[in-house]
């Protein structure tokens, strides 16, 4: 595992231990959201150069900023700890961790909504990198709609 995949889990580690205590308890949550919102985090750091203009930052929720108190400043710091010139190398940080997330949860897939959703933004995101698509193609009623069997 590489220096910055340690930074990762340790931010994970953080908030998931932060969380064992009730009292830093909001509401709806579930133990994926911790991924979740690692991955909103690093892809907010990253500030990703080719990300859709109307998603150049992605929102953390109130409620779960709230919920984090002082851990916060901690979990920010290992993120934002981590760089690089390549936005490619970031890219694949971000992909790997939401990949070892869903893996992780697998079990319950309705605990990946929110693993899902950042999971497709990033797809759409690593096609605009490789050149499958351009930001003006992208169909964002293709991707609010539900899927059908």
């Amino acid at each position: 595992m590489s220096e910055e995949e340690q930074k990762i889990e340790k931010a994970c580690a953080v908030w998931h231990t932060w969380f064992e205590d009730e009292a830093n308890d909001y509401s709806e949550r579930e133990d994926s959201d911790v991924e979740y919102f690692i991955g909103v985090l690093m892809y907010n750091h990253f500030a990703f150069s080719k990300a859709i203009p109307t998603m150049k930052t992605m929102d953390l929720g109130a409620d779960f900023i709230q919920a984090t108190d002082a851990s916060y400043a901690e979990v920010n710091s290992l993120i934002g700890s981590i760089k690089s010139k390549d936005e490619l190398v970031l890219l694949a940080l971000l992909q790997g961790h939401i990949q070892r997330s869903l893996e992780k949860y697998s079990s319950d897939p309705s605990a990946c909504y929110l693993l899902n959703r950042l999971n497709n933004h990033i797809k759409s995101l690593a096609g605009i990198y490789a050149g499958e698509i351009t930001v003006k193609n992208v169909d964002f009623e293709r991707m609010a709609a539900p899927k059908t069997r």
